[in-house]
């Protein structure tokens, strides 16, 4: 299917060109896959802050050792006893859960050591940290490994998931371990703008699964084991086969056992107290009461300091909160299963609705494109605001906002090509009836009803076919039409060579400008030089008529120069485009003073003033007809060709021979 073809068939052009935004974005999609994602990641991270930031989150509480603390009981990291004074501070307060984001790796001290395993075998659950290393580069291993799902089954291809694997460790002391309280891995993912979106729910290190802080906390909170549970089949439904359960909270996971944190609860919702104050009885009982409490250091020297889509470096505490909280309100983030068929579905209505936008706007759809592609790409992110905030479901809005403004684009500059092309043919059939420069104007500038036209000096040229009506009497249409086409098709060509234009074709006559719709220099020399081309070409192609019925075909040429108006003229439903002036009207009158004069090519003052042409001959001052003043008239010497005398000759001698028989 050729360009011309989808120009002249509009829903094929945009079908074409809808197909060609679908093939390039699913290139762009295929080969920049990595940096599409965390660019969707990045974008669908600014939803968040759409959230209720009046939430108040009250159940988890994070107590920070912070710089107020540190400045007033001692820089970072503490002796394990203050830690231990810490944590039974908490149980004082009657805390239900301590979740403690500290590696407690390697000895000090066996009396400070066994303090901190007192307190956390004492009073509430107590979790505490240990790291891995999912780089294969980093193989350290350093302390002893605790908190291991018993039955080993979700690291094994059985399981339906490819949970993240580790290649080292640092675990606490095997005293902390052994004290009775639970280990939760506290390792990230980074994404590439250092923020944390992910956290594995489940690390795999040689076979064994081990849970993360918050999944170890939520278990030691409501004394239930974790475990895998195979997703339902359904649109709605998370897209991973698994989904982790610990007693009536679900945390879903994608396919590498990864729990996306979300951040729909305001940094400013969590209430957080400095751990000095803890020590020192300054907290609110009420505050701390039957609270799952979140240790953790803000401190300098803590370095504990992340950054999150909530913006700046948080501390890592704050993280594993967010994944608590959702975890209780049912919030955490998943991708459904109909993920897939949302850039289609979303891909194929934008196209809908831009090409109907297209068919609709027409002259308009420069600008209300743009603006409906605009107002699509704000549906989409409001859907998909609305999902995650509201259901909680994970779904990229960048792409297909991205395909909508590249569709748009495409079909906008689509439909320009097209509209442009139409001009174009426009003007070019144009062209054939109106002048250059008025067919311009008639295909390219809304209808008016003022005049247009401009006064330019130029030189006028009034051809006519003469004996034409008679010729026609006896001749079919055809036969008549084929000689009026040759007639004008020569005299077009030859006015144009020479410099001038074509401005009307009325009848068996026409009118051609030197300089008037297109400037012309030595317009009335180039108009004389045209005249005897004229004659010497256009009779010689005129059929020979010898009869004494039918006068022979000629041709009368009139010729001046003046101030002449070339435009259109008219209301704007109907406009005509024609030439006005003095010089018009004296060109005619000589053309038709051609056969009582017998001369082919007069000559106006003016033009042959303008011309300084040599080869004229003056006949005298003439009164023309409907003129108040004479002029003085010059005729072209051109060499005649013998065989039109010899016909005209011929002929007139037949009439005279006819007369005297008459007579």
């Amino acid at each position: 299917m050729n360009l011309a073809l989808l120009l002249k068939k509009p829903m094929w052009l945009y079908a074409a060109v809808s197909a060609m935004a679908v093939v390039l974005m699913a290139a762009v999609s295929a080969v920049w896959a990595p940096q599409l994602s965390q660019w969707e990641e990045r974008l669908a991270s600014r939803t968040w802050s759409l959230s209720n930031q009046d939430a108040t989150e009250r159940r988890v509480v994070v107590v920070d050792i912070d710089e107020k603390s540190t400045q007033a009981l001692g820089p970072w990291p503490w002796p394990r006893e203050r830690v231990a004074s810490l944590l039974s501070g908490l149980d004082a307060y009657g805390v239900n859960l301590k979740v403690v984001d500290v590696l407690f790796d390697g000895a000090q001290s066996p009396e400070q050591d066994q303090k901190l395993a007192s307190a956390f075998k004492s009073g509430a659950p107590t979790v505490i940290a240990q790291l891995f290393a999912l780089s294969p580069d980093a193989q350290v291993k350093s302390g002893q490994l605790f908190g291991q799902f018993s039955g080993g089954q979700e690291c094994s291809p059985a399981s339906g998931l490819q949970l993240t694997p580790a290649f080292g460790f640092m675990a606490p002391h095997s005293l902390f371990a052994q004290s009775g309280a639970s280990v939760g891995h506290i390792t990230p993912i980074v994404d590439t703008d250092g923020s944390i979106r992910r956290v594995p729910a489940v690390v795999c290190y040689q076979g064994g699964a081990y849970p993360a802080l918050a999944v170890a906390g939520l278990a030691a909170a409501t004394g239930a084991k974790p475990t895998l549970r195979t997703n339902q089949a359904g649109l709605f439904n998370s897209s991973a086969p698994q989904t982790i359960e610990v007693g009536p909270l679900q945390l879903p996971v994608d396919a590498q056992g990864q729990l996306r944190v979300s951040y729909q609860m305001p940094r400013s919702g969590f209430a957080s107290v400095s751990a000095v104050d803890v020590l020192q009885g300054k907290v609110p009982q009420s505050l701390l009461r039957g609270a799952w409490v979140l240790v953790g250091s803000t401190a300098f020297g803590g370095g504990d300091a992340v950054p999150t889509p909530q913006g700046g470096a948080v501390g890592g505490v704050e993280v594993h909160a967010q994944i608590m909280s959702a975890a209780l309100d049912g919030r955490t983030p998943f991708v459904p299963a109909f993920a897939p068929l949302w850039p289609l579905a979303t891909g194929l209505l934008a196209l809908v609705v831009l090409v109907l936008t297209l068919r609709s706007s027409g002259p308009k759809a420069a600008w209300a494109v743009p603006m409906v592609a605009l107002a699509t790409g704000g549906l989409i992110f409001a859907v998909h605001a609305v999902l995650l905030l509201g259901s909680h479901m994970w779904l990229g809005w960048g792409q297909p906002v991205v395909f909508v403004a590249l569709a748009a684009s495409m079909l906008t500059a689509a439909e320009m090509l097209r509209v442009r092309a139409e001009r174009e043919r426009l003007f070019e059939n144009l062209s054939s009836y109106l002048p250059e420069g008025a067919a311009r104007r008639v295909a390219f500038e809304g209808p008016t009803a003022q005049v247009v036209a401009e006064t330019r000096q130029a030189t006028v040229m009034l051809v006519d076919l003469r004996n034409f009506s008679a010729y026609c009497e006896e001749r079919a249409p055809e036969d008549a039409a084929t000689v009026l086409h040759l007639f004008y098709t020569t005299l077009d060509r030859i006015v144009t060579e020479h410099g001038g234009v074509v401005e009307q074709m009325v009848g068996d006559g026409l009118t051609a400008v030197w300089n008037g719709s297109s400037p012309c220099q030595q317009h009335a020399t180039k108009a004389l030089q045209a005249a005897e081309v004229i004659w010497k070409e256009g009779v010689a192609q005129l059929p020979k008529v010898a009869s004494r019925k039918t006068p022979p075909l000629d041709i009368g040429i009139g010729i001046e120069t003046g101030p002449v108006m070339v435009g259109s003229f008219g209301p704007a439903r109907r406009r005509v485009h024609t030439v006005m002036g003095e010089a018009v009207s004296v060109a005619a009158r000589l053309e038709k003073l051609t056969s009582e004069l017998g001369y082919p090519v007069l000559i106006g003052p003016r033009a042959q003033a303008e011309s300084g042409m040599q080869d004229v001959h003056k006949l005298g001052d003439f009164l023309l007809a409907g003129m108040r003043t004479p002029r003085t008239v010059y005729a072209l010497q051109i060499q005649v060709d013998p065989s039109h005398l010899h016909l005209v000759s011929g002929l007139d001698a037949g009439f005279a021979s006819e007369a005297s028989m008459i007579g």
